[in-house]
């Protein structure tokens, strides 16, 4: 595996992303959890260590705030782009996308829209839990227009994800965190929640 090295390393890129504007409302409808630093900081990289960010083409999909567009732009992305079907994190991703000095471009459209391909697409889509399904056609889409997917999941779709990645792409690591999010719906009852989560590095 090819080593590839940047100015910015992981603590520095975590605190850039600290830096970013988390959304003020998020809809349950769409299954919208922000992404912290720290996590997307350390899947950021991984796929760069990878080789899969420095001079290649990277998507976010279902960008939220923009944390992983803007990310991997600031580690050196040839060309980074996120997509998100609410208008108002497209909004707030480009604020961030100033904010950060980066140079990641977003677009306001459904994910199974997209019509071009990627060298690699970074996302934390629906967990399906809300609406069961909504997360097939972000891995999909994936498969689709990329050779590279580093995807987050809830732990307990575990199975199921793996199951769908094993028959349509090759498992390159697995890896389990906590996502840390706010108290961000009416639901919840304490300030900050941590998700136990699955991450595939899938080559397509």
């Amino acid at each position: 595996m090819a080593i590839y090295r940047n100015k910015i390393n992981k603590r520095q890129l975590e605190i850039r992303l600290q830096g970013l504007m988390l959304p003020e409302n998020y809809d349950i409808n769409l299954e919208q959890y922000p992404t912290d630093a720290s996590s997307a900081s350390s899947i950021i990289i991984s796929a760069y260590l990878n080789g899969d960010i420095l001079n290649k083409r990277v998507a976010d999909l279902g960008c939220g705030y923009g944390v992983f567009a803007i990310g991997a732009s600031l580690m050196g992305a040839l060309e980074s782009k996120g997509f998100d079907i609410d208008q108002e994190m497209i909004k707030l991703s480009v604020k961030n996308n100033e904010i950060a000095g980066a140079s990641a471009r977003f677009f306001n459209m459904d994910v199974s829209k997209i019509d071009e391909t990627f060298d690699t697409v970074i996302m934390n889509p629906p967990f399906g839990s809300v609406i069961r399904g909504s997360d097939m056609k972000f891995l999909e889409k994936a498969l689709e227009i990329s050779k590279n997917i580093y995807s987050i999941h809830n732990a307990r779709a575990y199975d199921f994800i793996r199951k769908f990645y094993t028959e349509n792409a090759e498992i390159m690591d697995e890896s389990f965190m906590s996502i840390e999010i706010p108290r961000i719906y009416k639901h919840h009852r304490h300030d900050r929640y941590k998700i136990d989560s699955v991450i595939f590095y899938v080559k397509n």
